[in-house]
């Protein structure tokens, strides 16, 4: 629902002329009860034609009031307007005039062609007056100084004279329109990195760093660039390819997790796959079955370790590949590599990896694959501070006080039976804000085989749904850390931080790094005891 009162609320908008921000003064003191008002409210039409009015009131059941504002003396003489003893230029409706034609378009796109009536007035605050001017365009639709005082008697007559004989709106979704139109609240999307939906209509900008490292690895047949959390790795492995397909190659997209391979094949990287998805294909192709014929997603560890992925290459004789790009690098094991290269062959490979998300100790890219190696410093996924906090989980990090900060925000539940209730509650708080349930992710520290919550299908009366299930896309996933990494969303639910051990900070540090806005943990009051930076960032030790 469109906030009633006057926009901005507290004064005028920077650059406006004093004319302006005492009308801005007088409207806070008398703008009419449920009526809003939008100083310098601007808009661009299809056409690219541009137009800004000094104010727009939104008059419930009526329609919508355009409002000049002029400044100085103002008067008629033979004719002309004039401001301060000039000519006025352009006179004080025909700027307006060309505004309500330009809004009149926009809102008919935002309602559906349910477009209200749209009148013009005109406000004088520094001139008062007994006798309105008889000018045909301006008479019954001025106000001046007199009327300040006394705005909200004198609005009221105005709409009354203006609106008289219109036809009332349908509804009323013109004043969300326009609210939208003069936008209260922008926070700037951090674009770069792996996102949770890849979202289809997102149009995402390189800046000039990435944009240079593409280039670069354009030259460079065997590089590997050394990335932190939110740097847009995922982002520039897809640009990779992006640029390799339109080069004339045809590359292949390889990362560790299911989940961001469904994505990226979703919004229309065809050749993205785990390198175990693939190397299943080929061992399938060559008619090699292992574990006693098990389904791939069966296998165990050491299968995959002793898989004879070397026997796979006969396949690649077929493939389509003659370009490879890693992300996630850090993630795969040897045998892993293995395929890698046999997939590579001769050809570019460029690998992109973090290693402060390395789960496995005992996993690193292959230093004899590549020629040299790049470092992409500049993140962009989290909000600073939630980045600042999650870097006191990286290797080596100094777990020094922290403050409370704006994006995170840590829940206690009075026991580990209490927790789901909590987070379901927190699923209600983030929708109830504005939130849509694909923005929302709930990720547990444990893993597959000890999450709780992740297992079922609902989260008190919430469904949720798996990161690589079909429906993720338009519904609240709930996941564990591991089969998250490498995606993103807005908000973050870090829950389960009891099944979060060994290798704790690791888990947290990998939950954390996923939200684009905020975050969430719900955990007991002993799970925070045990977790110093947690306890410091809600200002005190839990009690």
């Amino acid at each position: 629902m469109t906030p009633t009162g006057v926009h901005p609320r507290q004064g005028a908008r920077p650059g406006a002329s004093p004319a302006e921000a005492q009308f801005h003064q007088a409207l806070c003191a008398g703008l009419p009860d449920g009526w809003t008002a939008w100083h310098s409210l601007r808009i661009r039409t299809q056409s690219n034609l541009e137009g800004e009015s000094d104010f727009v009131i939104a008059v419930p059941r009526r329609g919508a009031l355009v409002v000049e504002v002029k400044g100085g003396a103002i008067e008629i003489r033979g004719g002309v307007w004039l401001q301060n003893g000039r000519p006025m230029t352009p006179g004080p409706r025909e700027q307006a005039h060309g505004f309500k034609k330009k809004l009149i378009e926009k809102l008919e796109d935002a309602t559906d062609g349910r477009c209200p009536w749209i009148a013009i007035a005109t406000a004088f605050p520094d001139t008062a007056f007994s006798n309105e001017p008889t000018a045909g365009d301006v008479a019954g639709g001025v106000l001046g100084r007199q009327a300040l005082p006394y705005l909200r008697e004198a609005l009221t007559s105005l709409a009354d004279r203006l609106f008289e004989g219109t036809a009332a709106p349908r509804d009323e979704r013109w004043i969300g329109a326009l609210h939208s139109l003069w936008c209260e609240t922008w926070v700037p999307a951090l674009r770069l990195g792996a996102r949770v939906r890849l979202r289809e209509t997102e149009l995402t900008a390189l800046d000039a760093k990435q944009i240079e490292i593409l280039d670069t690895l354009g030259h460079n047949p065997r590089v590997l660039v050394k990335c932190g959390p939110g740097t847009g790795k995922t982002l520039l492995a897809r640009e990779m390819c992006s640029r390799l397909g339109a080069a004339g190659r045809s590359p292949v997209l390889l990362c560790w997790t299911s989940a961001l391979a469904a994505e990226l094949r979703a919004t229309g990287l065809a050749q993205a796959w785990t390198v175990r998805e693939l190397a299943a294909r080929m061992l399938a192709t060559e008619g090699i079955a292992l574990q006693d014929g098990a389904p791939s997603s069966a296998w165990t560890p050491q299968t995959w370790n002793e898989a004879p992925l070397h026997a796979a290459a006969d396949a690649l004789a077929q493939a389509p590949f003659d370009a490879v790009v890693v992300d996630e690098a850090q993630d795969l094991t040897a045998n892993d590599w293995e395929l890698v290269r046999a997939i590579a062959r001769g050809g570019p490979l460029w690998a992109f990896g973090d290693d402060g998300q390395a789960f496995w100790e005992d996993r690193s890219p292959p230093k004899d694959v590549f020629a040299f190696s790049l470092h992409l410093p500049r993140r962009y996924r989290c909000p600073e501070p939630l980045a600042r906090f999650a870097d006191l989980y990286r290797a080596g990090a100094i777990a020094e006080p922290v403050a409370s900060i704006d994006e995170l925000r840590v829940v206690v539940a009075p026991s580990e039976s209490a927790i789901e209730a909590k987070v379901a509650l927190e699923i209600q708080k983030a929708l109830g804000a504005g939130a849509e349930r694909a923005d929302i992710t709930v990720l547990s520290l444990g893993g597959q085989t000890r999450t709780h919550l992740c297992k079922s299908d609902r989260i008190g009366s919430f469904d949720v749904v798996r990161a690589d299930n079909p429906r993720a896309p338009h519904s609240v996933v709930a996941e564990t850390f591991l089969r998250f990494k490498g995606l993103e969303r807005p908000w973050i639910i870090v829950t389960e931080l009891s099944e979060g051990r060994p290798r704790y900070d690791v888990r947290m540090h990998v939950a954390l790094t996923r939200a684009t806005v905020g975050c969430v943990v719900v955990a007991t009051a002993e799970d925070i005891a045990a977790d110093p930076r947690l306890a410091a960032a809600i200002g005190k030790p839990p009690s």
